[in-house]
C-alpha cells in the first residue's frame, strides 16, 4: 500500500475556446512559469524518498502539470488515471490501497482533490490551482486513513499573467517586423513598403525601449542598435518619398506644369538612394544578423529576478504613467518653431499611445484611451514636421547638381512648403491661444470660450506675416511616421555590435 499521498491541483488553465472541450484546456504561459518556478521548493519538502510514481488526469492542464512536477522530483515519466478525470474517488483510493508504490504524486482536479483528502483526514483543505498537500497513510481497521505532513497553497499566478501577455506581444510585433523587411526587400520601389517597414520598425522599437527595466541587459541592446540602424539607413530613402508626394500634389494642382521634369529627377535620386541601400541591406551578413536579432525577439528574455518574483501588471502600470507624465509636461512648453524638439515630441508621442495600445492588457484600456490624444498631437505634428522637410531638401536639391534643370521648380516647391509650415503653425498656436483663453478667463461664458477655437478639420490661417496667398490643401503632406536624422555613420548594427561600430555603411551622400 501507498505511505505517503501527494494531492496536487493542476496550475492556472486558458479558458476554453468555441469549439474545444474542457479536456483539451491548456495551461496558460503565466500558469505553467507559476508552478516552474514554486514546484522544485514545493516537491523538496519530500525529502530523499524513493523515486515516486506521478499519476495524472488524462485532462491536457493535468498531463502539462504532471510534466513539471516530473522535471522537478527527476522522475521519468507519468501514469495515466482516467479516474482522475471522471472524478471517481473510490476507484482512485482503490489503486492507491493496491499498489506497490511507495509514495504516489496524483494529479488532478476538483472537487476529487477536495473530496478525498476530506476522507483521509476527517476535514477539508483549499485546493486552490497548483496546491500540494502530502499525506501520510494507515490503516484504521478496514478504513484508510492519514495524517497531513505539509500543505503548500498554490503559488499567486497574476504575477506571471502579465509576462505572458506582454511575450505575446513583443513576439508578434517581432513577427511582423520580419515580414515587412522581407517585403520591402521584394519591393524595394513600393514607397508602402517601405513606410510598413519602418512603422513596424519603430513599433518594435516602443515595446523594447518600455520594457527595458525587465528585458535582460544584452538582448535589449542588441535588438533596439539593429532596429535603429534599420531606421538610420533608410530614413533619407523614406524623405524622398514624403518630399515626390508633395511634388506630385503640386503638379496635380498646377502649381508646377504638367511637364515638370522634377517628378522624373525624385525618382531619379530615389533609385540612386535605394541602390545604394540594397547593396547593403542584400547583403549575406546583414541580412542574416538582422533576421538573428528578430527571430531572437520572438522569445523574449526577461531577467532572472522577474523570473523569480514575476511582475505585476501595477509595475508595468507604474512605469507607463511616468513616461506619460513626462511627454505631457514636455508637450505643454514645447517650442514649436525648434523642428527637432517637434520631432522629439512627435515620435514619443507616437511610441507610448502605440505601447498603451499594445499592452492594454496589461495597462489596462483607460490608459490606451487616455493616450489617444497623443495620437492626434503627433499627427498635427507630423505634418508640420514633414513640410519643414520638404523645404529644406528642396533647398538643398537646388544646390545639388542632378538637379540642375529643375532649379526653378525646386524654388516654387520651397515658397509652397514654407506656406504650409507658416498655416499649421498659425493654426496651432492660434488654438493653443483659444485654449489658454478659455482656461483663464472665469467671465469668457464656455460657449464663447469654444468659439474661439478652432473647429476639427477646418483649414489653418496663415500667420499675420506670412504670404496672403492661399495654401492649397493638396500641398499639405499627410502624415506620415516620424522620421530620424540621418547617421552618417551607421547603418544596421551587427548582432552583437555597438551601434556605433556598425558592420554597414550609410549610402554615399546621405
Amino acid at each position: 500500500m501507498v505511505k505517503t499521498l501527494v494531492l496536487v491541483r493542476h496550475g492556472n488553465p486558458e479558458e476554453a475556446g468555441p469549439d474545444q472541450s474542457d479536456k483539451d484546456r491548456k495551461l496558460t504561459r503565466g500558469g505553467r512559469r507559476t508552478l516552474e518556478v514554486a514546484f522544485p521548493r514545493t516537491f523538496s519538502l519530500l525529502g530523499d524518498i524513493r523515486t515516486p510514481e506521478i499519476w495524472s488526469s488524462p485532462a491536457v492542464r493535468a498531463l502539462e502539470t504532471a510534466s513539471i512536477v516530473a522535471d522537478s522530483t527527476g522522475v521519468e515519466g507519468v501514469t495515466v488515471k482516467p479516474y482522475l478525470y471522471s472524478q471517481d474517488v473510490n476507484a482512485f483510493l482503490a489503486d492507491v490501497e493496491a499498489s506497490d508504490a511507495r509514495t504516489v504524486i496524483a494529479v488532478g482536479h476538483v472537487p476529487c482533490m477536495d473530496v478525498v483528502a476530506r476522507r483521509l483526514l476527517g476535514y477539508g483543505l483549499r485546493m486552490g490551482k497548483g496546491s500540494v498537500a502530502a499525506i501520510e497513510l494507515s490503516r484504521d481497521g478496514e478504513d484508510l486513513k492519514g495524517s497531513l505532513q505539509w500543505f503548500v497553497a498554490g503559488p499567486d499566478a497574476v504575477r506571471w499573467e502579465a509576462l505572458t501577455a506582454v511575450d505575446r506581444e513583443v513576439s508578434e510585433a517581432a513577427g511582423k517586423l520580419r515580414a515587412k523587411v522581407e517585403a520591402f526587400l521584394d519591393r524595394p520601389d513600393d514607397a508602402e513598403a517601405l513606410l510598413g517597414m519602418r512603422v513596424a520598425a519603430r513599433r518594435m522599437r516602443s515595446l523594447l525601449q518600455f520594457l527595458e527595466p525587465w528585458q535582460t541587459r544584452k538582448q535589449n541592446t542588441r535588438a533596439i542598435s539593429a532596429i535603429s540602424g534599420l531606421m538610420e539607413a533608410t530614413v533619407h530613402l523614406r524623405e524622398l518619398d514624403i518630399f515626390s508626394a508633395a511634388v506630385a500634389d503640386l503638379v496635380e494642382t498646377g502649381e508646377l506644369g504638367e511637364n515638370s521634369l522634377l517628378p522624373m529627377a525624385c525618382g531619379n535620386e530615389r533609385k540612386l538612394e535605394c541602390d545604394t541601400l540594397l547593396s547593403v541591406m542584400r547583403k549575406g551578413s546583414a541580412r542574416k544578423q538582422l533576421r538573428s536579432v528578430l527571430e531572437d525577439l520572438e522569445h523574449f528574455h526577461w531577467r532572472k529576478g522577474v523570473l523569480a518574483d514575476g511582475v505585476t501588471a501595477e509595475d508595468f502600470q507604474a512605469r507607463f504613467d511616468e513616461e506619460f507624465a513626462a511627454l505631457d509636461a514636455a508637450l505643454f512648453g514645447l517650442d514649436l518653431h525648434d523642428l527637432e524638439a517637434v520631432l522629439v515630441a512627435r515620435r514619443d508621442a507616437k511610441e507610448i499611445h502605440y505601447v498603451a495600445s499594445r499592452l492594454g492588457a496589461v495597462l489596462g484600456t483607460e490608459r490606451a484611451d487616455a493616450s489617444r490624444y497623443l495620437d492626434e498631437i503627433q499627427n498635427e505634428l507630423g505634418a508640420l514636421c514633414d513640410a519643414h522637410r520638404n523645404q529644406r531638401l528642396a533647398e538643398e536639391y537646388s544646390r545639388s547638381p542632378r538637379f540642375r534643370g529643375v532649379r526653378a521648380d525646386l524654388g516654387v516647391t520651397a515658397r509652397d512648403q514654407g506656406e504650409v509650415v507658416s498655416a499649421i503653425l498659425s493654426g496651432l498656436e492660434r488654438r493653443e491661444h483659444a485654449s489658454d483663453g478659455a482656461s483663464s478667463e472665469e467671465t469668457v461664458p464656455e460657449q464663447e470660450a469654444q468659439a474661439m477655437a478652432p473647429e476639427e478639420g477646418d483649414k489653418a490661417e496663415p500667420a499675420p506675416d506670412a504670404p496672403a496667398t492661399d495654401v492649397p490643401e493638396t500641398g499639405a503632406p499627410k502624415p506620415a511616421e516620424e522620421l530620424e536624422p540621418a547617421d552618417p555613420q551607421g547603418m544596421l548594427s551587427g548582432a552583437d555590435e555597438p551601434a556605433d561600430q556598425s558592420p554597414l555603411s550609410a549610402p554615399e551622400g546621405e
